[in-house]
């Protein structure tokens, strides 16, 4: 029975017609990964990276082999297998078999189908291929490779999209074809492929008002979002519209051909609102054409000479800012006579949008017109254009008829004429001489790439704008009022967005549409995504143009592209980059000079490079060579134990090296963080020894640097001061929320010799970190072996005995939770007699906490309400607002349950002020809120306190709240909703049944550092 694969969508296999059970999530990762290389072998470290990406864990190649051994189980009925080979994987099966490939295939093939097979044929291919798609490719999967397939085969999807519209609009089905495309054009308003499509379909079904009438939607949404018109042949698409162009006619029968052939051209975007191409100030070019025909009709055009002071330029931008000096210098230039500029400058900085405002200030100045075309050089899904499709444009534009050489009448035309000249978005130097007017013109050039060998031609480099000029700009985008009401989330916003126009323009338009936002919600939402640029711009133009810019590199400069972008620091010389990117120095600092000449690189200081920085958040996520980073590394320890050496034997070339090392300093610091995050610590223990001395005289200021230094100072003195400052190390992350590190560390440490206190200390701070993240058997688990540990011990120092508090603190909590709280008790009063033993006061604020939480379950409710108050005076003295937001919540549970609800619905009220929305606490402390309105009679208040609670928990994936809100829902809402009331009591049951606790209760409140 054959065997089927599918990505696109849901990973999924079937045997036959049945589905075969690939496993959980990560587990069919791993097989989409292997799918995607059919029969081709996956080097395993790649297939780590593809998977995990930056959030590899520790043992990844070990989670790697357990996949891998579980899905060649699941697929050995079907015939298929997994072999081991050179290091990697290889996955059995042809490329027929996986969804992806064949629809590749029947594009191919759609696309081959020869003009006598005819449109039928041809749109029979396309919907085959369309309906191998179920959903998004890879539902579920983020990862910076994952992102860039889907990304990849959305295009592809997208452009077979628009090739079946073709096919079908030329087979005649129009009419057919009218729902689809008014949907999409609904949907994606700025599409003016679609626009054309709709306005050739309506026409073609006798509806010409209507199609203008599309038009003119269009052209107002440009207008009133974007600032600009409509590209050159959407607005010759309406006029042979509005003069009824018999080429807009079917010519043949319904299989046969229609007039002007739209030229299949693909799609680059999803038709959906978040994504939709937007034209901006970028110097990206309008939409794919439906009509690729290069002029007019022959309605549009006059038979003599051109028309004096005709303007083509796109609208200028009413928002235009800075670029004065730019500016200054063209106005001088058309004072002068005749100049060719060439305006260059990295994607999205503003290119077009400057050169259409200086030629809207200089057209004045030319009497015989203005004249404006896009030589889609970067435009995704188009050629360049050729000297003679362009001539076509340009003659039309001066409305003289081309019955020849297009070259020979563009000279002879335009020797006497004196004409402003904008030739946008060219591809290279090789496609502007042909185009230059032969009289005393002003000619614009933009290019992303510098135009140094155009002949006489004047470079204009435009960078990035000042933070006063963006922050200017970016407030004239959303508004002068509401900028100046938030003036830290626009400074926030600007520097995420780096001064690039484009950035800020997009940016600014998703406040623009969004009037509820506050400046500071875009603010947090880019903080937290800045680091998944095509994620956050998925396919529109700031990822849209890095990517155009990207494809068209050698694969040379593609690799250093990567390394320069991987690279960690502010900047990199050329030797880091050709370790990085495997090759000689000579040969990466050329393709270094490439990508400053293509704008895809600065050279701010000889020898020094550096990117943009959404560029090289860009370029991270293109990379997927994982042996980048442990090159880096291998080239840094080994410059730094040779420079450190010269230093220390006083021979050699001293100042030199000490030279390297200055210059150097915070690149190694950068580099001893990235080896560190990307689990290299043998790398990140050895650069910062090495480079002990000078790192030390920085690290003053920051404890969690201080105490990595100490740690590598310890582990090179080996004078068993080691433990002690990684348990510190681990518990400094954990206290700045850098859970998983901090678990590291400590896994790490327990890894260490056994039955030892330091080792006894590390399990039970495990197990601290297991129940904090709602793991109860684990953490259990980890509390008995401490234990077992420290009862092997003769005698217990202070660090002994704080573990030993940590034994019974986890084991009393645990029996809380499971509501076993007589169980629960002796634990926690072994922890409190500990603490006293201990004679520390900041963990005993927690383990009295918990003490107090069992007191309460128990009813003695006077003892809890003392421990609290004790409780919550220690926490206001050392500003532990969640600490004493938890304190002030049990005691109006205490308080409440004792039958004084109306003192406990008062400090539930200052404890919920305390504390911000998005925190665990608020969810717990809204939980009892409800609970006490509800005891005073104040149902429907109680029930907006459940709900907030459930939104809040929901958001923070807080499951042991969640079910406590959905439970009390249910009994709140039984009498008056019994239907709403029984979702909730299912859902709080499936909670329990994943949390494996029947009365799920609030976490403890855990101050890491306190412990």
């Amino acid at each position: 029975m054959s065997v089927r694969f599918g990505v696109l969508g849901v990973v999924e296999v079937w045997r036959g017609d049945e589905p075969v059970d690939a496993g959980h999530a990560r587990q069919r990762q791993v097989l989409a990964v292997l799918l995607m290389d059919a029969d081709r072998v996956v080097p395993a470290d790649v297939l780590v990276d593809r998977v995990w990406g930056e959030r590899e864990p520790r043992r990844g190649r070990e989670a790697l082999y357990g996949y891998v051994s579980r899905l060649r189980r699941a697929l050995a009925p079907s015939g298929a297998d997994i072999l081991r080979e050179q290091g990697g994987y290889r996955l059995t099966v042809g490329a027929a078999a996986v969804d992806a490939h064949r629809f590749r295939e029947l594009s191919v093939r759609a696309r081959s189908v020869r003009v006598a097979d005819g449109d039928e044929r041809r749109a029979a291919l396309w919907e085959q291929a369309l309906g191998l798609w179920r959903g998004e490719a890879f539902a579920g999967a983020d990862t910076p490779w994952f992102n860039a397939q889907r990304s990849l085969l959305d295009q592809e999807r997208l452009a077979a999209q628009g090739e079946l519209v073709e096919a079908r609009l030329r087979l005649g089905q129009h009419g057919a074809l009218l729902a689809q495309l008014s949907a999409w054009a609904e949907q994606d308003p700025l599409d003016e492929r679609v626009c054309g499509q709709l306005m050739l379909a309506l026409y073609r079904s006798g509806r010409q008002a209507d199609a203008l009438e599309c038009y003119e939607h269009a052209r107002r949404r440009l207008s009133e979002e974007m600032g600009l018109e409509p590209g050159a042949r959407l607005r010759r698409l309406r006029q042979q519209v509005l003069v009824a162009d018999p080429s807009l006619e079917l010519t043949g029968p319904a299989s046969g051909v229609t007039g002007p052939r739209p030229s299949p051209e693909p799609v680059t975007r999803e038709r959906t609102p978040s994504t939709t191409r937007v034209l901006t100030d970028d110097d990206a070019p309008t939409s794919a054409p439906l009509v690729r025909s290069a002029v007019p009709g022959s309605a549009e055009r006059a038979s003599g000479a051109h028309q004096r002071g005709r303007n083509y330029l796109p609208r200028d931008l009413p928002d235009f800012i800075g670029r004065e000096d730019e500016l200054a210098r063209l106005t001088a230039a058309a004072a002068d006579g005749g100049a060719v500029y060439t305006i260059d400058g990295m994607a999205g900085v503003g290119k077009t949008a400057f050169s259409v405002h200086a030629a809207h200030q200089l057209a004045g100045r030319f009497p015989d017109g203005v004249l404006f075309i896009d030589l889609q050089g970067h435009s995704p899904g188009k050629t360049p254009l050729t000297a003679n499709e362009a001539l076509e444009v340009l003659l039309g534009q001066l409305e003289i008829e081309v019955p020849g050489d297009a070259q020979a009448h563009w000279r002879a035309r335009t020797a006497g004429l004196r004409l402003l000249l904008v030739l946008d978005n060219a591809v290279d130097e090789t496609q502007v001489p042909p185009l230059l007017p032969a009289g005393g013109s002003l000619v614009i050039v933009t290019s992303r790439a510098r135009l140094s060998a155009l002949a006489g031609a004047r470079p204009l480099s435009l960078a990035v704008l000042p933070e006063k000029k963006a922050t200017e700009f970016f407030a004239r985008l959303v508004g002068d009022d509401r900028a100046a009401a938030e003036p830290d989330a626009v400074a926030h916003v600007v520097r995420l967005c780096a001064g690039l126009p484009l950035a800020l323009r997009l940016s600014g338009a998703r406040l623009a549409h969004r009037t509820a936002w506050p400046i500071a919600h875009l603010s947090g939402q880019l903080s937290r995504e800045r680091e998944r640029l095509p994620k956050l711009f998925a396919d529109r133009e700031v990822a849209l143009a890095f990517r155009m810019s990207h494809e068209q590199l050698a694969p040379a400069d593609r690799t250093v592209f990567y390394a320069l972008g991987r690279h960690p620091g502010m900047d990199a010389d050329a030797g880091v980059i050709a370790a990085m990117a495997d090759m000689p120095t000579a040969r990466a600092d050329d393709c270094l000079q490439r990508l400053v000449d293509a704008h895809l690189a600065e050279e701010a200081v000889v020898g020094r490079y550096r990117q943009h920085d959404l560029l090289r958040q860009y370029a991270r996520g293109l990379s997927e060579d994982p042996r980048m980073i442990e090159r880096m590394l291998d080239h840094y320890l080994a410059a730094v134990v040779a420079a450190t050496a010269r230093l220390d034997d006083g021979r050699g070339d001293v100042e030199t090296a000490h030279a390297w090392l200055t210059a150097e300093k915070s690149n190694l610091l950068a580099a001893t963080r990235c080896a560190a995050a990307e689990g290299h610590s043998d790398y990140a223990w050895r650069l910062a020894i090495s480079f002990w001395r000078f790192l030390g005289r920085d690290l003053a200021g920051d404890p969690i640097e201080l105490l990595e230094q100490g740690v590598s100072a310890a582990r090179e003195a080996a004078d068993g001061g080691e433990a002690m400052l990684n348990t510190l190390l681990a518990l400094a992350h954990w206290s700045a929320g850098r859970v998983s590190l901090a678990h590291d560390l400590l896994t790490a440490s327990a890894g260490t010799e056994e039955d030892t206190e330091f080792h006894a200390h590390s399990l039970a701070l495990l197990g601290l970190m297991r129940l904090r993240g709602g793991d109860h058997s684990g953490a259990e688990e980890y509390a008995e072996r401490a234990h077992a540990e420290l009862g092997k011990l003769p005698g217990l120092s202070p660090l002994g005995l704080d573990a030993k508090i940590i034994t019974f603190w986890i084991r009393g909590v645990n029996r809380v939770l499971r509501a076993e709280n007589q169980a629960a008790l002796p634990y926690l009063r072994a922890a409190h007699a500990g603490c006293e033993e201990l004679g520390q006061a900041s963990p005993n604020d927690h383990v009295v906490t918990a003490l107090a939480r069992c007191l309460i379950a128990l009813g003695d409710h006077e003892e809890a309400l003392g421990h609290l108050r004790q409780v919550r005076e220690l926490r206001h003295r050392i500003h532990d607002k969640e600490g004493e937001a938890e304190a002030l919540t049990l005691m109006g549970t205490a308080l409440r349950a004792s039958g004084h609800a109306g003192d406990a619905l008062e400090l539930l009220r200052v404890a919920v002020a305390l504390l911000d929305d998005d925190t665990r606490l608020q969810a717990y402390a809204r939980v009892e809120l409800g609970r006490t309105l509800t005891a005073l009679g104040r149902t429907a208040e109680a029930i907006g306190q459940y709900e907030f609670a459930l939104i809040v928990a929901g958001e923070g994936h807080h499951l042991h709240e969640q079910a406590q809100a959905h439970g009390e829902l249910a009994r709140t809402l039984a009498a008056t909703d019994p239907r709403t009331a029984r979702q909730h009591d299912r859902t709080a049951a499936d909670i329990r049944v994943r949390l494996d606790l029947h009365h799920p209760l609030s976490l403890p409140h855990l101050r890491p550092a306190g412990w």
